[in-house]
């Protein structure tokens, strides 16, 4: 495993769309949340205090929600590039022909998100422990902690966002169509496709989508108060519960993986 990852970063590390996405989420994502911090000063009465957003044990859910974005932008974006200049650059074939095997080349790739969700995780932890304890008076272990797993389920929401990308980077493997594949089915066809299940189903299986259940780790904060934003309509919640969201996001964690491991097995290089 070490072996592959000095590999990749030998590979990478001098690469200008590499260090761009890399410097941006890294120096970008901790502090976006305290840009908010005079806009929303003055909510309103119905509203929570804008200190919620800096304070334990919320600041967890506003952090990682700030994350929810930046991930599937920066990261996800990180790891098409990785893949997909490989083949462009037909460096995937000429590390297979000079030593590598398919399944070593294919394992570096899944180290590498494995290791880049780690370090978001991190910096995730960091992050929010520093924002909180400036703006929390008062705070103990206990409080500091109170956060139903929050550090699971961030590096759970990387890696579905990064196993999602690794799979559209191996199957399809052109960097341009691969992009717009992955951020139209994101932002466009899944909640398309959400809709026409809510029409026809009217129950809360819509919820499971990958995406969906991938964003639920992390949704909106004020999604979560409630009966803040329950469809009275229909009748069922537009969250899962964090149990679900974790559970579903290993779930499509090992299938986006598989089908990456498949197409990449299967296909000529």
């Amino acid at each position: 495993m070490k072996d592959l990852l000095v590999l990749e970063w030998k590979k990478f590390s001098g690469n200008a769309v590499f260090r761009a996405l890399g410097l941006i989420y890294v120096l970008i994502t901790p502090f976006i949340i305290l840009a908010g911090k005079d806009t929303f000063k003055d909510m309103p009465p119905t509203m929570p205090s804008s200190k919620v957003f800096y304070e334990f044990p919320s600041v967890w859910d506003y952090q990682g929600y700030v994350s929810n974005w930046m991930i599937p932008f920066c990261l996800g974006f990180l790891t098409i590039h990785i893949i997909t200049s490989e083949v462009s650059n037909k460096t995937m074939r000429q590390n297979i022909i000079i030593g590598l095997t398919r399944q070593q080349f294919f394992m570096s790739k899944l180290f590498s998100i494995l290791l880049i969700s780690v370090v978001a995780t991190l910096l995730y932890v960091l992050s929010t422990c520093i924002i909180g304890m400036i703006h929390t008076d008062g705070y103990d272990f206990d409080l500091i902690f109170d956060n139903n797993l929050a550090p699971l389920r961030f590096f759970m929401m990387s890696m579905g966002y990064l196993s999602f990308a690794l799979m559209l980077g191996f199957v399809i493997r052109k960097g341009m169509l691969t992009l717009l594949t992955y951020f139209m089915y994101i932002m466009m066809l899944e909640p398309i496709l959400m809709m026409v299940h809510v029409y026809y189903f009217k129950n809360s299986s819509r919820n499971y989508w990958p995406m969906n259940s991938i964003e639920d780790n992390f949704p909106f904060p004020l999604f979560k108060l409630p009966d803040y934003f329950v469809n009275h309509e229909w009748n069922f919640n537009i969250l899962l519960p964090y149990s679900h969201a974790m559970g579903m996001s290993f779930l499509y964690i090992v299938i986006f993986i598989g089908l990456a491991w498949y197409s990449f097995m299967k296909r000529d290089i």
